[in-house]
């Protein structure tokens, strides 16, 4: 299912919630715990889930950071994607989903020459 952007609305309301400073707070964004990273939001913002979209579908003001790009891009690498696709492999685990095996039998009139390297069809 796609994602879901904030409303203009939403953004306008976090713009003006962050007085144009970055939101980001914590380790999550690679920040000392606690600590707000506070880089001026001229040069570019970017809008970020705090609890991200693929788990929560929120999109309100509450779940809504104006984030540096530097630290949207720290949360999305370091947290976001990992925890995403953990995510999945825990729903395809439920689910009895597998990967196939990589393992592939022969046809039952070949056989395997190990001085080539190759399987090579056996006369009968």
């Amino acid at each position: 299912m796609a994602r879901k952007e904030f409303s203009k609305h939403t953004k306008r309301e976090a713009l003006k919630r962050s007085g144009m400073a970055c939101e980001a707070v914590g380790k999550m964004y690679g920040l000392p715990d606690g600590q707000r990273c506070c880089a001026p939001l001229g040069s570019g913002v970017q809008f970020d889930h705090i609890i991200m979209d693929a788990n929560s579908k929120d999109n309100s003001l509450e779940n809504c950071a104006a984030v540096c790009i530097r630290c949207h891009k720290h949360k999305t690498t370091k947290h976001d994607i990992p925890m995403a696709a953990k995510t999945v492999r825990m729903q395809d685990k439920a689910l009895g989903i597998k990967k196939p095996s990589s393992f592939r039998k022969p046809p039952a009139d070949m056989k395997f020459n190990w001085a080539k390297g190759r399987y090579e069809r056996v006369e009968q």
